[in-house]
């Protein structure tokens, strides 16, 4: 190759860069506006992360015990940061299909129990209880009865938002909005979840967020499945945990070795994603 030639070369090498550099700049300021207007039609929350926890308990059902429960993939998190001391401890209690007024005569044991000395308990409601026309008045109701109870010991209550069945991205926004809502009128924390699945099945659609449920076999002896999916896989709760992380430690897991049964590209994933929601969410306040 002549000079006149490789000077051709290089200087059409560095103008497809240029170009390439803009589309990049242009696509990344589209994926934030959209991202800016998803976040601005939601409800703003009222209360923000004051300080960091180490006594948690969970109280839910089988969205917080999948995968060997968030609770461990917490703490795995903060172990992994080095912050875990002698006296955290994070727990859980939950019963499977559960509504959160099927859990107020547990709830009143684990308040009680001396062994606990609880900083936060986490309410985590049925899947659809919240948006049911038989169930929601129940729901509102129960959860301002727990979280009176609650704050009568002196422990501080936290919702935890829950997330839409899978590609349904409607459902996911009305479960948003509603446990905001109540979180403002109860003056309680109440954690995006729900907004980071919602956000993770749109812009990480590669990463698998769901398993289904098996309904029956067929006649050819074959699992059939249940047509909605809204249990948590690996990658849920694994999302689910780098939420409440990032909401109760107010910094990003991005750093953490921790990447539980994922790849590392799809753990990283979900961490950057997971400070992102709650940065964006909580600065609506």
């Amino acid at each position: 190759m002549d000079k006149r030639s490789a000077k051709t070369s290089v200087k059409l090498s560095a103008l497809l860069l240029l170009f390439f550099c803009i589309g990049q700049n242009v696509y990344a300021a589209k994926d934030q506006a959209i991202n800016e207007a998803f976040f601005n039609s939601l409800v703003a929350p009222k209360i923000h992360p004051a300080s960091n926890l180490t006594r948690v308990l969970f109280v839910g059902n089988s969205f917080s015990f999948y995968n060997n429960g968030v609770h461990n993939h917490l703490a795995s998190l903060i172990r992994s940061s080095g912050e875990w001391k002698r006296n955290n401890r994070l727990r859980l209690s939950t019963l499977s299909g559960g509504h959160i007024s099927e859990h107020s005569a547990d709830l009143n044991d684990l308040l009680n129990n001396p062994s606990g000395k609880w900083q936060a308990i986490v309410l985590q409601g049925h899947s659809n209880e919240p948006l049911h026309p038989k169930k929601s008045l129940n729901f509102v109701k129960a959860t301002s009865l727990a979280v009176q109870q609650i704050k009568a010991k002196g422990v501080q209550p936290i919702l935890f938002m829950t997330w839409g069945y899978k590609e349904q991205p409607k459902m996911g926004i009305e479960l948003a909005d509603i446990y905001t809502k109540l979180a403002n009128q109860l003056d309680v924390l109440v954690v995006p979840v729900g907004l980071a699945f919602a956000m993770a099945e749109r812009e990480l659609s590669n990463i698998e967020l769901f398993v289904p449920d098996v309904l029956s076999v067929d006649s050819s002896q074959k699992l059939t499945y249940r047509k909605d999916w809204k249990h948590p896989s690996e990658a849920g709760t694994y999302l689910a945990a780098c939420v409440f992380y990032s909401t109760l430690y107010q910094r990003s897991p991005e750093g953490l070795i921790f990447n539980g049964k994922l790849e590392e590209d799809a753990a990283l994933a979900l961490k950057k994603l997971s400070w992102q929601v709650t940065q964006q969410f909580y600065s609506k306040g």
